[in-house]
């Protein structure tokens, strides 16, 4: 199995999105994700202080162009934020003093830290803070795959973004806020539009696995991928160095992360080799369509990457 996975904010005890990576830990990171299979992932960078994301791009792409074998598993960036929804619940764990609008100048410079636009495959942004929706247009036209989340736009926004070259949704289901109309909600907009292609987490705890099934069924599998989104507690050492604020709960046979003492999620801790043995354990569905989502599909969106 060569699985693909396009958000990864880190591995095997070991963050995205901390001080610089040592050495050892993107060995660490590189065997552990070989071991399970992983053909290649898109590490992802979270909102913060734009000159601190900046510097987050720049310092790990410089440790993944030190081997080559680093650079055909890691060979491109997800910027997820820092232009997503403010409101409550939407914005999910990014810290609002750091969610901003939409603007070539904020993004700019992500970019050309990230090694120019040819190293970065999807920005995640929220639709209806890009006023006109010139930052799409300006995304799509360098080719970067640009994906909506942490959203709640009105429908007529989400036509127009996908007119305007919007092609991705950043892990459906998840940051949105836990109670919602019944019916006209970002998710139900979402999966009205025609084209865009749709990122589930396949973990059972930040979508049902029931809800995994129907939503595959409507949309068809061949729009959707499968991704981890996980942290560094994804196929972390037992005894591995915790943030206090979260516990990493083992009670089922995919670990989650929590805010501790709640049952808040605060992270996946999901590896792309369990999501796939959820698919035809849990989700019901073949090892062909498990291939599909976890490998093939993935690969095919971020191909021209792929090193």
């Amino acid at each position: 199995m060569n699985f693909v996975d396009i958000q990864v904010n880190g591995y095997a005890g070991v963050t995205f999105h901390g001080e610089p990576l040592t050495r050892e830990q993107m060995h660490r990171v590189a065997t552990r994700l070989h071991a399970g299979h992983v053909r290649a992932i898109l590490p992802a960078v979270a909102t913060h202080d734009l000159d601190h994301m900046a510097t987050r791009l720049r310092t790990l792409r410089e440790r993944i162009d030190e081997d080559a074998s680093w650079r055909r598993l890691m060979p491109a960036f997800h910027i997820e934020g820092p232009c997503l929804s403010p409101e409550e619940g939407y914005r999910g764990a990014h810290d609002p003093r750091f969610i901003r609008p939409a603007s070539r100048e904020v993004l700019e410079p992500l970019l050309e830290a990230a090694g120019g636009p040819q190293r970065v495959a999807m920005v995640t942004l929220a639709p209806e803070v890009d006023h006109g929706l010139a930052t799409t247009r300006w995304l799509a036209e360098l080719g970067i795959i640009v994906c909506a989340g942490h959203t709640n736009a009105p429908l007529p926004v989400l036509r127009d973004a996908e007119q305007a070259g919007l092609q991705f949704c950043t892990h459906l289901g998840n940051g949105t806020a836990a109670v919602m109309d019944r019916h006209d909600n970002v998710i139900q907009r979402l999966m009205s539009l025609e084209t865009i292609r749709f990122a589930l987490i396949p973990d059972g705890h930040h979508l049902p696995f029931f809800v995994v099934r129907n939503w595959i069924r409507w949309l068809g599998i061949e729009r959707c991928v499968f991704t981890t989104d996980c942290t560094v507690a994804a196929d972390a050492p037992e005894n591995f160095d915790i943030d206090p604020r979260f516990e990493l709960d083992r009670s089922a046979d995919t670990p989650v992360m929590r805010l501790r003492g709640t049952p808040y999620l605060a992270g996946a801790a999901l590896t792309m080799a369990r999501g796939y043995a959820n698919a035809t354990e849990h989700i019901g569905l073949a090892e062909s369509e498990a291939t599909a989502l976890c490998s093939t599909q993935p690969a095919q969106l971020i191909e021209r990457w792929l090193v």
